[in-house]
């Protein structure tokens, strides 16, 4: 897998005195470059940092970018990069936000009593948090899961809504429960018949990628 790059995009007007460049995340330092020496991570993030990495031929940004390698859930974070001079800081923002559903399980059970259907979606092993509705054929919302899923001692997420519906003549009526992730366009989803058996279907297979932010705007995609 190729590194996920952020980058530090700076202009400084000191270039005589010393130049270090720092980054965090979550507000912990964990690389850190000074002009003329070789870039040096923090050794708790040197197997999650590529710091052989050069972003520039310009020697006062030759390492100043951060190469993450062998993503995790844990990457996720707030990233901050501070340049320093002897007479100026700069500081830039990033987030990285990583979305991890390789090795999910989803499923909407239905359990018909006389003209009542009760509706269970039910999602496991996911990260981030994600949120749960269920539609009906028409695309009407019959409900959205407000509350909190359930982290577990791994760092993912399960998650849990039921509905009942009724049904009013004997058609058969379709319904599909829809796993979304804030910041994300694609979704997991399961469909289920009323008076037939429940099924799963997953309209894509999304591995595990990072979804960068600058400033809080998506930059792009990685897989």
């Amino acid at each position: 897998m190729e590194p996920t790059v952020l980058d530090c995009a700076y202009d400084i007007k000191d270039t005589q005195s010393f130049l270090t460049v720092k980054w965090f995340r979550d507000d912990k330092t964990i690389y850190q470059w000074i002009r003329g020496a070789h870039p040096a991570p923090i050794p708790e993030f040197k197997n999650d940092i590529d710091s052989s990495y050069e972003s520039s031929t310009d020697p006062n940004k030759q390492y100043s970018s951060l190469a993450l390698i062998n993503p995790t859930i844990h990457t996720t974070g707030d990233y901050k990069c501070v340049v320093q001079t002897g007479s100026e800081t700069i500081t830039k923002h990033q987030k990285v936000q990583v979305i991890d559903v390789r090795n999910y399980t989803l499923y909407l059970n239905q359990n018909k009593i006389q003209n009542e259907t009760q509706l269970e979606c039910v999602v496991s092993n996911v990260f981030p948090k994600p949120t749960l509705t269920i539609i009906s054929e028409d695309d009407d919302v019959v409900k959205k899961e407000p509350r909190a899923p359930e982290e577990n001692e791994d760092g993912y997420f399960n998650a849990t809504t039921v509905v009942a519906v009724y049904d009013s003549d004997d058609d058969v009526d379709s319904y599909q429960c829809v796993v979304s992730f804030e910041g994300y366009s694609k979704n997991l989803t399961a469909f289920a018949t009323s008076g037939g058996s429940a099924g799963g279907h997953i309209d894509f297979r999304m591995w595990l990628f990072c979804v960068m932010y600058f400033f809080l705007s998506k930059l792009k995609v990685l897989i």
